[in-house]
This record gives structure tokens, C-alpha cells and sequence, in this order.
């Protein structure tokens, strides 16, 4: 079955409809497959696409400011939290963990990933409101 189409109408710049006509061209595609392309690997992920456990949190941080967005962006976990769960994992790869540390290294895992999917989706929206991400390099001079 083929995949459900929509019409939409859009208005460009003249440059910008130019450029599409010119990749199409170029590509040997036409200009619906262009645009289709170009909004997959340009536009941010769905919630959808997101582990059903994070949506909630990162559909709030649409809401925030541009400030508030940058303060998240800056959280990390603090250095006791990072130090303990190197600690269980170095454990874990040699001797193994019992039960209640299995569970620490669990719960610390959950809130990196929680921490990870929430700061990249605030690089994203900070990206979509016009803001300059800093780059690897600038990050590591910091």
C-alpha cells in the first residue's frame, strides 16, 4: 500500500524554490521527494520516536524560555554520582554486582539516559529558535 500523501501549499523565497528545482534537477528526483528528504533529516524528532518513559519531561521543555532552556542544557550529573557509577561499572565488568548495587547501577543508568535524551532535545529546540549550539572543540576548551 502507498504511503499517504497530503498536498500542502507553501510560499518560498524565489531563491530558495530555485535551489529545490536546481537539486531536483541535479539529483534526477523530483521536488516532492527533495522537500521530503530534506524535512526528514532537518526537522527534530517527534515525541512519538521518543521512549514512551521521557515524552512527558521533554514535551514541558517546549514551554520554557530560550533561558531556561540553555540552564538545562548546562545540568549535568554532579561529580559523586558520575565517580559512583564508574565505580559500578568498573565492579560490575570484574567482579560482578549483588542486587542492591545491580539496582544503584540501574537507577544512575536511568537517569543518564534521562539526562541524555533531555539535553539533546533541548540542543534541538535551542537549534530551531535560532541559537548557536558551541562546538565539540569550544566544548572541550571549557
Amino acid at each position: 500500500m502507498p504511503p499517504v500523501t497530503e498536498t500542502l501549499t507553501i510560499h518560498l523565497p524565489a531563491a530558495a524554490a530555485e535551489r529545490l528545482r536546481r537539486v531536483a534537477a541535479m539529483t534526477h528526483r523530483s521536488i516532492d521527494d527533495i522537500v521530503v528528504a530534506t524535512l526528514q533529516v532537518n526537522l527534530p524528532p517527534l515525541l512519538e520516536n521518543v521512549p514512551p518513559a521521557f515524552r512527558d519531561e521533554l514535551a514541558a521543555l517546549e514551554t520554557l524560555s530560550t533561558d531556561a532552556l540553555w540552564q538545562q542544557w548546562r545540568v549535568t550529573l554532579n561529580e559523586t554520582e558520575i565517580a559512583h557509577y564508574d565505580a559500578l561499572l568498573a565492579e560490575n565488568a570484574t567482579d560482578g554486582l549483588d542486587a542492591a548495587k545491580s539496582q544503584e547501577l540501574m537507577n544512575l543508568r536511568n537517569r543518564s539516559d534521562q539526562l541524555m535524551f533531555r539535553k539533546a532535545y533541548v540542543a534541538l529546540l535551542l537549534k530551531w529558535r535560532g541559537e548557536r549550539l558551541p562546538t565539540l572543540a569550544e566544548l572541550e576548551t571549557r
